[in-house]
């Protein structure tokens, strides 16, 4: 696997290196974002907690990926601004697998709780202002047609 910085700027504002890559995978699938972040850390000498990978985008039929990375300066720079999925993703197959198990189990906790009910109580408003009854009609007797017969 060959990592070739495509382009790279500085974020002052959220103490970050914004960095695409291309990354050429010859005879192999698209690595996976936890060996690209051990991969790029090393290159650029940071630690692993502090690189993140955005996106990773693999065009059909070739071996070619181009990926974003974002690497902050400080992990509280990161925990601060990087959402939790991506988050998720970053983290290595076995510990990925634990995290959605345990997001699993408390979906499946919320489910099996049945839903509280909520009391209405009538506004004082309502309760004020007189109601507009619906005028009622007589019924029709059958011996009425409802629409001339046609001849």
């Amino acid at each position: 696997m060959e990592i070739k910085i495509s382009s790279e700027s500085y974020n002052p504002l959220l103490k970050r290196k914004e960095i695409n890559l291309q990354i050429e995978h010859a005879r192999e699938g698209t690595p996976e974002r936890f060996d690209i972040r051990k991969r790029v850390a090393s290159k650029l000498g940071t630690k692993i907690e502090n690189v993140f990978v955005v996106t990773l985008h693999t065009s059909t039929g070739t071996h070619t990926s181009v990926c974003s990375l974002q690497v902050y300066d400080d992990p509280a720079a990161a925990s601060s601004t990087v959402p939790k999925h991506l988050v998720i993703r970053n983290l290595p197959p076995d510990e990925r697998a634990k995290v959605k198990e345990a997001t699993s189990a408390k979906a499946e906790k919320k489910a099996a709780k049945p839903p509280e009910k909520v009391e209405v109580k009538p506004s004082k408003e309502g309760a004020a202002k007189p109601s507009a009854k619906a005028e009622e009609k007589p019924p029709k007797s059958e011996a009425e047609p409802t629409k001339p017969a046609k001849q």
